[in-house]
């Protein structure tokens, strides 16, 4: 299993979605190693290179359910990949530490502070 940072400044758009608990399979809402709430942001993400939209989640760990208006545009702050497997499953799982509102964006938004704040 191994982490990667991601380029936070050419990853193209985000637009949340939803914003839902991580739960595990008993539905309790999962934490961080410093017992902080987990949150599936569900964006759009558009690529920067034009490439077909697609939808994806991103998780942040925050005290409080992080407030964003469906379709506010987001950057995420120190977004990293994971790259997992069990058994004869793997996949990549995306995380970030803050979720922050781009200036000028179509809709008003509150910005979603995870860990680093």
């Amino acid at each position: 299993m191994q982490r990667m940072r991601l380029d936070e400044s050419n990853n193209g758009s985000f637009q949340v979605i939803s914003v839902t608990p991580r739960v595990d399979r008993d539905g309790v809402q999962r934490t961080d190693r410093e017992n902080v709430n987990q949150w599936e942001l569900e964006t759009l993400h558009r690529p920067a290179d034009g490439g077909s939209a697609q939808v994806i989640k991103v998780r942040v760990a925050s005290a409080s359910e992080p407030s964003i208006r469906p379709m506010a545009e987001v950057q995420f702050k120190e977004f990293e990949a994971f790259f997992w497997q069990m058994g004869d499953r793997a996949g990549v799982s995306l995380s970030a530490i803050q979720a922050v509102p781009v200036a000028g964006g179509s809709q008003p938004h509150t910005e979603a502070k995870g860990r680093g704040d």
